[in-house]
């Protein structure tokens, strides 16, 4: 009953009816007084973020729709957004991509025949709305829980930290990949629109990226100053080590940018070996597998913080099953790999059995598949992963020239490779980025990411509308590297100035 009240709650106190996601005035809305309101309130948001999910489907229960602000409140970088980051990056063979298994039509890539139809030029105007949407409408919210913790009468210093420290974190990491998927990555003056009260309500306009990453940064460390130590059984972003291997991806992101700073790759570093804090990553095929596939238990949800391999993994049913995602199932995959990629992994790789399946001479992707039915654990987001934080590490220090990126870049490969031997080229910073590439093909939004700072450039080829096939090129450091602002959810309301290079308008 208790859970019941809360949804309504949810709804009574955060409906706002603006169609601005980043500004959420609080018009309408009861005051919350206590410090235990503001708590629930928050609570309902992380029910929101490891329960629900980006499409229709969700367990028979009310405690995981949380709404807000016209939109439900998801982990807004879903499994619909890692497929179109996939789709827009070089992980995916795209020739055939909806219609290489047509005996099974409602599966596969034909469910994302739309969003296919866009990204194979890389036109993201869908995954770029879905984003932007689920993104904000979590950021508006957290503006209000924020705000409101602030007028309480009832001021406890550990209960005010822990629903803060939670709040502000989640913030943080949310605007970081935002401005990572839509700012340009060499011009300052497009950072992302940002505000952070939820009382303004003369809407937003763009920030210089500088400006993002300095308020961004003071965020974090500030949060990482409080005394107050997190609750186990509530806190999720709340952690110190989380906090840290946030801030190592950000100078990581950073540090080649037009916001880049000299000591950025020197902080990376620090950051991702404190996040990490000696601990092992995974070296077994059963390992490599229990991370990457989605839970196979019978339970609707899982929450791993930490995992045995990331400092956070959240797990909850996907929008109808793997069996409706482009990947197929285990036993029925439905994507190919990239040749390229593939020839990357040596034979004794233990990603090779984990991550492919080759069917017919052709490699197909099995990795991120769940071995359970539709209606358990279909959808896994293994977040921090030491795996991450290793490799940032080691290219930190590559980036600085330090003998020691070898010797990391050694251990990575030994924890995959049974019996290597040890790097004997003389790229250590080029291996270092290939292991990124092989190690996080299609997880959240990793490898288009980096496809981006490394000023990347891919042709492909796919099928147009008339089924001919044809050439599609991604330039380095080309325009389409930054999503499009959505029109319909800011363009039209704000005086939002589009990213160089896409249209004032998707009609133009």
């Amino acid at each position: 009953m208790k859970r019941i009240l809360l949804f309504i709650l949810a709804i009574g106190l955060f409906m706002t009816g603006c169609k601005d996601f980043l500004d959420m005035p609080p018009k309408n809305v009861k005051v919350i007084y206590t410090t235990e309101d503001v708590k629930e309130a928050m609570s309902l948001f992380l029910v929101g973020t490891t329960k629900s999910n980006a499409g229709g489907y969700s367990p028979k229960s009310l405690d995981n729709l949380v709404y807000y602000g016209g939109g439900r409140i998801i982990y807004p970088f879903s499994r619909y957004v890692n497929i179109c980051a996939a789709m827009a990056s070089d992980d995916v063979e795209m020739l055939g991509f909806v219609n290489e298994n047509m005996s099974s039509p409602a599966r596969g890539g034909s469910t994302y025949a739309r969003e296919f139809s866009e990204i194979r030029n890389w036109e993201s105007y869908r995954f770029a709305n879905q984003t932007w949407k689920a993104a904000f409408l979590a950021v508006g919210y957290l503006n209000n829980v924020l705000n409101d913790l602030s007028k309480v009468p009832d001021y406890d210093k550990t209960e005010h930290e822990r629903i803060s420290g939670e709040a502000r974190v989640i913030r943080a990491y949310y605007l970081f990949r935002l401005n990572a998927l839509f700012a340009p990555y060499d011009n300052n003056n497009y950072g992302i629109p940002m505000t952070l009260d939820a009382e303004v309500t003369s809407g937003s306009s763009r920030w210089k990226q500088t400006d993002i990453y300095k308020t961004l940064i003071h965020e974090l460390t500030e949060v990482l100053e409080y005394e107050t130590v997190p609750k186990v059984s509530w806190n999720i972003f709340y952690n110190e080590r989380i906090i840290k291997a946030i801030l190592a991806q950000l100078y990581q992101y950073k540090a080649e940018s037009c916001a880049g700073e000299p000591d950025d790759w020197s902080k990376a570093e620090t950051y991702a070996r404190e996040a990490r804090d000696g601990a092992r990553i995974e070296n077994t095929v059963d390992e490599q597998k229990e991370l990457n596939y989605a839970p196979a238990d019978q339970s609707y949800y899982t929450l791993d913080k930490p995992h045995l391999f990331a400092l956070l993994r959240i797990a909850h049913p996907g929008d109808g099953g793997n069996n409706y995602a482009p990947w197929g199932i285990p036993s029925d995959p439905q994507q190919k790999v990239n040749p390229e990629l593939f020839a990357m992994y040596d034979a004794e790789d233990i990603r090779v059995s984990v991550f492919f399946k080759v069917v017919n001479n052709s490699p197909c992707w099995v990795k991120l598949q769940s071995r359970g039915s539709v209606d358990v654990c279909s959808e896994s987001h293994p977040l921090f992963r030491f795996s991450d934080l290793l490799l940032i590490e080691a290219e930190a220090k590559a980036r600085q020239n330090a003998p020691e990126a070898l010797s990391l870049l050694n251990e990575f490969k030994s924890s995959k490779i049974p019996g290597y031997a040890g790097y004997q080229g003389n790229d250590v910073l080029d291996e270092i980025l290939r292991e990124r590439r092989k190690e996080f093909a299609l997880e959240e939004q990793m490898r288009w990411l980096d496809m981006k700072r490394l000023g990347v450039s891919v042709s492909r080829e796919a099928l147009d509308d008339d089924n001919k096939v044809q050439v599609y090129t991604l330039e380095a450091n080309d325009y389409r590297y930054a999503l499009p602002i959505p029109e319909e959810s800011e363009l039209m309301y704000n005086n939002i100035s589009q990213n160089p290079g896409w249209p004032a308008s998707k009609e133009d």
